[in-house]
């Protein structure tokens, strides 16, 4: 159950990412009237895929136990 539980907020951060990018986006072209260059669009893409990966690895770091960090000393 709580790997359920765990997946399911993997998704709501998903979620969240891609939201708050879509939104961006549309705000900048809808009420902007902002003409975005293609490569500025594929960078910004590319921003948003590593914060899913990221995301993706912290989740399933977990899921194997792992904390993610070590601490320099101890």
């Amino acid at each position: 159950m709580e790997l359920l539980i765990s997946f399911l907020y993997l998704l709501l951060h998903l979620a969240i990412i891609l939201l708050v990018a879509y939104g961006l986006l549309w705000v900048v072209r809808d009420w902007l009237h902002f003409t975005i260059d293609g490569n500025v669009l594929k960078f910004a893409q590319a921003i948003v895929v590593l914060l899913c990966l990221i995301a993706i690895a912290i989740w399933i770091a977990g899921v194997t136990g792992h904390t993610g960090y070590r601490l320099p000393f101890g």
